[in-house]
This record gives C-alpha cells, sequence and structure tokens, in this order.
C-alpha cells in the first residue's frame, strides 16, 4: 500500500494543540505506511488528501485540490462551508464527545461558583479585604440552586448531560433546541425574548452562524433580570461591549466566559478587570487525557479509510 500522509495544524507551543508523540508513534506502530506532516511545512497543496487539525477553512480547502478527508480535532466547524464539502465529495468527521465532560464540569464549576458567590469571594481575596463584613454586601447573590431556573442554549451532548445533572441539583431546566428532542421545556431562539426574563442561568452553548452572531446583544440583555450569563460556545454569538453594559445595569448579575468576540483577549479588554465577570482562555474542552481520547477515536476512523470503509466512520458529518 502507498504511503498515507496525514498533515495536521497541530503545531501551537501548547500541549492541547500539539500532537504527542506517543499519539505519532502508536499510529505508526498500527498502520506502519501512515505518516504526519505539518501543514504549515508543507507547500505542496496537491499532496493533501487528508488534514487533521482545527484551523481548516473554506480558502484552504479551496487551495487543497486532492482534498478527501477532514477530520477535526474540535467538534464545531462554522469557518467551513459544508456545501463546498458535498459539491466535491469530501469526507469529514469531528472530535464530538472528546470534550463533553470537561465542558460539562467547566459550566458546573460557573454555575456553583455563581451560586456561592465565588466571584466575590476572589475579588475580596485579592484586595486583600477577605472577612464576613465586606463578603455580607454580598448575601443577597449567594443562593441555593433548588428551583433556580437555568436555560441552556444548545441541546448537543454538552447541553443534554448538563441538564440532566443541574435537574438532579433541583434546577428547573429551559433549553434553546433545533430539535423537539429535548426532554425539557424546550423554545426556538426566536423565542428567547420572552424566556431570558423568567431564568436565574444562562448557559450558551450555541455554534457561530447567520442567526448566532451577535445574537446575545443589548437588544437580548435588556430583557433579563438580573441572569448569571455563562458563554462556552462562541465569542462572536456575544456582543462584549453589551454584555460590559448590561452588568452595569444589573440585568446581568455576573457572567463568565471561555470564548471571545476576538481571541486571544487583549490585554487591554474592560473584560479583565470587571469583579463580576469570571474568565478562563478558551479551556473548556481542555484535558490531559484528550490526546488519549483522540487515539481512539483516530485509530478507528485512520482503519475505517485505509479498508475504505469509510460509511462506518465514527462522528461523521458528511
Amino acid at each position: 500500500m502507498n504511503k498515507i500522509t496525514i498533515y495536521h495544524d497541530f503545531n501551537l507551543e501548547l500541549k492541547l494543540y500539539s500532537i504527542p508523540n506517543f499519539f505519532i508513534d502508536k499510529i505508526k506502530k498500527e498502520f506502519p505506511n501512515v505518516g504526519f506532516q505539518d501543514i504549515d511545512s508543507m507547500y505542496d497543496y496537491d499532496s493533501v488528501n487528508i488534514y487533521f487539525g482545527n484551523r481548516i477553512n473554506n480558502k484552504l480547502i479551496k487551495q487543497y485540490k486532492n482534498l478527501k478527508w477532514i477530520h477535526l480535532g474540535c467538534v464545531g466547524y462554522d469557518s467551513i462551508d459544508l456545501e463546498i464539502i458535498k459539491s466535491r465529495n469530501i469526507l469529514m468527521t469531528n472530535s464530538g464527545g472528546l470534550l463533553t465532560n470537561s465542558m460539562v464540569e467547566l459550566a458546573l464549576n460557573f454555575i456553583t461558583s455563581f451560586s456561592r458567590g465565588m466571584h466575590h469571594i476572589n475579588y475580596l481575596r485579592h484586595h486583600n479585604i477577605l472577612d464576613r463584613k465586606n463578603f455580607d454586601k454580598h448575601y443577597e447573590t449567594v443562593t441555593n440552586l433548588t428551583n433556580q431556573k437555568v436555560l441552556i442554549c444548545g441541546y448537543g451532548a454538552v447541553g443534554s448531560k448538563l441538564a440532566k445533572i443541574l435537574e438532579n441539583l433541583d434546577m428547573d431546566i429551559y433549553t434553546v433546541s433545533r430539535s423537539k428532542s429535548s426532554n425539557y421545556k424546550n423554545f426556538s431562539i426566536d423565542d428567547l425574548d420572552r424566556i431570558v426574563p423568567e431564568v436565574d442561568y444562562i448557559v450558551n452553548l450555541l455554534p457561530l452562524s447567520d442567526d448566532t452572531k451577535h445574537l446575545f446583544d443589548s437588544k437580548l440583555f435588556s430583557k433579563m433580570n438580573n441572569v448569571n450569563f455563562i458563554n462556552l460556545g462562541r465569542g462572536q454569538t456575544v456582543k462584549e461591549a453589551d454584555l460590559l453594559l448590561a452588568l452595569d445595569n444589573n440585568n446581568i448579575s455576573a457572567a463568565a466566559l471561555d470564548v471571545f468576540e476576538k481571541e486571544p483577549l487583549s490585554k487591554e479588554s474592560k473584560l479583565l478587570n470587571n469583579q463580576k465577570i469570571i474568565l478562563t482562555p478558551h479551556i473548556a474542552g481542555l484535558d490531559s487525557k484528550y490526546w488519549n481520547r483522540q487515539l481512539d477515536l483516530f485509530r478507528y476512523n485512520i482503519s475505517a479509510y485505509l479498508t475504505e470503509q469509510t460509511k462506518s466512520f465514527k462522528n461523521k458529518i458528511i
């Protein structure tokens, strides 16, 4: 069998975005004809048959005339026009399921942090004024989650698992989903104006699309009433300037953001110094065992590819 090269973009100086040696070694041992090459060190676009990574987009797809399979190391694919993929019969898989638990756990972390006032505690600690007297000023914001209403926008693998856990904490669950598969009070994006005034927590997991870009803006924020707002979806679904105004106006009580309109977050961003905001640097899906799980998925799919059994691909998008 001819040599197969996997062109990848995992070449950053970050552990999650750099393929570990054990991953490459195990694939090569099991599939001796398979090799890996950094896409940035490749200049012959016509040689790219398989692309593995997160940074592929429509421009690159057009350049790779012989592209046959894209495997995304993430879940979302809003930078890719699926019609282009379909028209060229390109196969596409993603890493759905590999990030689910990590994202659910971070969402839970944010929700419980807000309910216990941890964002206020961190502020008091960093200003060396941590005591009961100063924390007492925030007493009214500390709540038990029982009977609190949470709106989960995006009812995929992460949203559905999060909903089950929050239901076990006796929260009242609302969902926004395109499908009718939600087991809870389900609504469409068009219903948000009338739903957001009723809830205590909003968890945004929505992908980026024409319908969701800047969905959370001043108009929608103005309908909220002391909501705790969490964004683990896409940064550009939220208009950050409007979010800051909503925090000032108490439409939003507190916010937790893992994604931003422009990444990396500017050191001049006003988000950084707002005591009502918890920030994480786009690490919701990160954990130290990601590459072990990715190995299991990729091993299965590369075997299917090499044996022309691509109909059995796991996580097949197209």
